[in-house]
Parts: structure tokens; sequence; C-alpha cells
């Protein structure tokens, strides 16, 4: 600012130009080094970089008014949202609690689910759901945008075929689900999937680092699908908008 200001004093004009990128600043003041995955803590502080690292390349083409979107069942819709950094760097953060916590490897941790605020990732979910996932919500189903998301729940839950459980038929409460497929159908678990009883519908195969979206309460009764083989990880959110 001084030097600008002794330029304007002396009447020496200043072009300043945007055309050319040479870089960005970052802030580095909560950058936590003792964190297994330090950067995906660091949303709100570097989102341009937070976002440039974990969010889809494609993730802006599906917002456009002329994308439509898979709906491989009725009001059941498909998003590519993540990169596959996103879900490994989620799966070492879960991994790392519970070898910290409880000596215990992910695989086969006692529970089948950790939640965000285990690992201190509540506050920067919160946020991913409010500024990528509400977003597709609101061009798909039509509803207004109400800030930062209610969640009744969002979590990490591991399926394996030795936790047979899970296949009940059940549905959310909530007003919709949303859920991000963290590891490789077909190549690190086979089958899972989700069935949907009313339409007589399955989603099956799932990628990686894409979300499955849909209603809750009295219309999609569902079952979870059984793994055949392999371990599958997911991400869910249970959501009120």
């Amino acid at each position: 600012m001084a030097m600008s200001l002794s330029l304007r004093n002396a009447n020496i004009n200043l072009y300043v130009s945007n055309e050319r990128y040479y870089g960005h600043l970052i802030n580095t003041d909560n950058f936590n080094v003792t964190l297994s995955r330090p950067d995906l803590y660091n949303f709100l502080q570097n989102p341009f970089d937070w976002i440039r690292k974990y969010i889809s390349t494609n993730y802006l083409e599906q917002l456009q008014e002329s994308y439509t979107a898979l709906q491989p069942c009725q009001d059941v819709y498909l998003f590519q949202i993540v990169t596959d950094v996103f879900a490994d760097d989620l799966l070492a953060v879960m991994e790392n609690y519970c070898r910290r916590k409880y000596n215990s490897d992910l695989e086969n941790f006692d529970a089948r689910a950790i939640h965000m605020s285990q690992v201190d990732l509540e506050t920067v979910w919160l946020r991913f759901l409010q500024h990528f996932v509400q977003p597709l919500q609101t061009k798909i189903f039509l509803a207004k945008r109400f800030g930062v998301p209610h969640t009744a729940a969002h979590f990490i839950v591991r399926y394996k075929t030795d936790e047979e459980h899970f296949v009940a038929p059940k549905h959310n409460s909530r007003v919709y689900s949303a859920n991000i497929a963290l590891n490789r159908v077909g190549v690190e678990y086979s089958g899972g999937g989700r069935y949907f009883i009313r339409y007589n519908c399955s989603v099956i195969d799932i990628e990686k680092g894409w979300m499955i979206m849909h209603p809750g309460r009295i219309t999609h009764l569902y079952t979870d699908l059984p793994i055949v083989k392999g371990i599958s990880y997911t991400a869910v959110s249970l959501i009120y908008p």
C-alpha cells in the first residue's frame, strides 16, 4: 500500500492485470500437521485448494440446466461429486482413528459406523453438504435452500459379508439421504447397492466418488443389498434441508 501511495503522489500510473495466473495466497494459521490428512480439515481456511483437490471436475456440469441427472429409479439420483483422493483421505482419517483410539483397523473395528464428530470433521462435513450436496438437491427436487443443512446423522459405514443384519428393510425419517461410495465396486468388493421396494428397482455398482440421493420418509422404503465379497465403505448423510 505504501508503494501504491508513493507512486500515486508522484503521478505515476500503476496498471494491474488479472489476465495471467501466478498463484494465490493460502492460510496456514490452523493447519494441523499432526492430523493424518490435514488438507481434509482445511475447507474453511483454504476453500480454493480444498475444492480443487476434493471435488469432482464434473461437479459444475451437473448443476447446469441442460444437464439431465442420472435417475436409475424413481426419484433416486446419481451424481459424481468427489474425487478418489477425497474418498481415500476420508478412509485414511477413519483408519487412523481406529488405530489411535482402539488399536484396531477399520476393517475389523467393532462398530460398523464412525461418526464425523468422532474425528472432528462435523463442521467441515456440514459445510460440504451446504456447498456441494444442497445445490444438487435444490436442482432435482425444486426445493428452497435453507442455509447449512440439519442432519440427524453423518457417518462412515462399513458393509461386509459377515454383517448381514443390515439388509432389513428400512426407510429414513429424514427428508432425504445422500450416500457417497468410498471404494471401488468390482475391485475391492462385489455386490451391494440399494433396492427400493415400492418401485421394485435396484441401484447397483455405484462408482467410487459417486453419490446416490433419494427421499426418505414414506416413499422410499429400501433394503441394502448384501455384499458378496470384500468390504464396502459409504459416507452417509441423513438430512433435513
